[in-house]
């Protein structure tokens, strides 16, 4: 199986994260991804389905819109089987689906029931034949953007106080999150649900876990020690929790996904990086 990505282009990276390719796949698999922002994923060749949690697995339609996942998740699918993906930012989120992200989060949804079948089936027509070379992001991008309309410039800059908070804060400390924003718990919740789709310590969960899969995948094998390494560990108070939460959130133990450079989690990091994804939220999710 062969994973390539391409980033957005400039005009819509404010709202996208990076395309990937699947292709090149010659047997059934069943893949752990880690959590993320929402995706969308364009079947070109064969099917899949996905698995959330204890759910039964659903079978994917053939544009499907995947809300924030908030623990890893499963997909499976066979030989020949084709597809994109791209990933949705928050403020792509709030500028294209408008949905409070609690609402579908670990859940996949049909895109024709929100940007209508005529739109997904031209969009399908326009992929068929269509080299998947990066230049296909153009066509993806002018699909999900047919109904862009921007958020409020209030809730921009909330939107963008909690990302910062995700990208850069050393601590991920929900008291430095209030600060940033000033205001109150129950106000905080809200926000961080209806954009990424989680409450603000579960996120903060979350992004602990993949700044260290994030430095485990920049880590040569076996791991060897690194500053990127070392900064990730500071964030947890002891070993139990580290892989606690790594478990959840990334599908692995550390140990398993530093020594397995073949994963498709860790490839998907790596992957990234070496495409050009600089912003964290991009690299990350």
């Amino acid at each position: 199986m062969r994973l390539d990505y391409y980033p957005p282009t400039p005009p819509v990276r404010s709202l996208l994260t990076m395309h990937a390719v699947v292709h090149g796949v010659d047997r059934a698999r069943v893949e752990v991804l880690p959590a993320m922002l929402p995706n969308v994923h364009i079947r070109l060749a064969g099917d899949c389905s996905y698995q959330f949690g204890d759910a039964p697995p659903v079978a994917a339609p053939p544009v499907a819109l995947i809300g924030p996942t908030r623990s890893a998740y499963r997909m499976a699918f066979g030989p020949g089987f084709r597809l994109l993906t791209i990933g949705l930012l928050p403020q792509g989120w709030l500028s294209l689906v408008r949905v409070p992200g609690q609402q579908c989060a670990d859940q996949l949804f049909a895109a024709d029931d929100l940007w209508g079948a005529t739109a997904v089936d031209r969009l399908l027509a326009q992929l068929h034949d269509a080299p998947l070379d990066g230049g296909h992001a153009r066509t993806v991008e002018a699909f999900l953007c047919g109904a862009l309309a921007e958020p409020a410039a209030q809730r921009m800059r909330q939107l963008q106080a909690v990302d910062q908070w995700l990208e850069a804060s050393a601590s991920l400390s929900l008291d430095e999150l209030a600060g940033r924003l000033n205001v109150g718990g129950r106000h905080l919740r809200r926000l961080t649900e209806e954009s990424h789709g989680m409450s603000p310590k579960a996120l903060a969960m979350k992004y602990r876990a993949l700044r260290l899969a994030a430095a485990l995948s920049r880590q040569p094998e076996p791991p060897a020690p690194g500053h990127g390494l070392e900064q990730a560990l500071l964030l947890y108070t002891d070993q139990s929790h580290a892989i606690r939460d790594f478990q959840r959130f990334v599908g692995w133990t550390p140990a398993t996904f530093g020594n397995a450079p073949g994963g498709t989690a860790r490839a998907t990091l790596a992957g990234r990086l070496r495409a050009g994804a600089c912003r964290p939220l991009a690299l990350l999710s």
